[in-house]
């Protein structure tokens, strides 16, 4: 649950399907491209 004041990051669906191309070509893990993106857990990238 969201706590008050608390922002969200957003992606662009650009965005989204560059960081799965990349994890579907198998060029890297979950968590090393969830770095390179900048994306805060890779678990969102799982999703």
């Amino acid at each position: 649950m969201a706590k008050e004041g608390q922002t969200f990051q957003s992606y662009t669906d650009e965005f989204k399907l560059k960081a799965v191309k990349a994890y579907v070509e198998g060029s890297a893990s979950y968590k090393v491209i969830s770095e390179q993106e900048g994306i805060r857990n890779c678990s969102q990238l799982k999703v």
